[in-house]
């Protein structure tokens, strides 16, 4: 019972630091000169949030196979596939 307490708090931090990592985003987006210079940047920032979010939702999973398949960034899929 611990293990699933500890994953879905793990699960809920991950959401939060998603959330987190998304605004910072957001807020630099929101400078031109930024987003002109620094766009591959900007959308490594959201990559992060987007697999912070898809770990989330894993631990979450009644069944972490499915959860896995459901993972729609394909290199943090397989990577998690590796670990059956």
């Amino acid at each position: 019972m611990a293990n699933i307490a500890t994953h879905r708090q793990i699960a809920v931090v991950l959401e939060e630091l998603s959330q987190e990592v998304e605004a910072l985003g957001a807020t630099l987006c929101g400078d031109g000169d930024i987003v002109m210079r620094h766009m591959d940047t900007l959308q490594a920032i959201d990559l992060i949030a987007q697999k912070q979010r898809s770990l989330a939702a894993l631990l979450e999973a009644d069944c972490p196979q499915a959860g896995i398949e459901k993972i729609a960034i394909d290199t943090l899929r397989e990577r998690m596939r590796l670990l059956r």
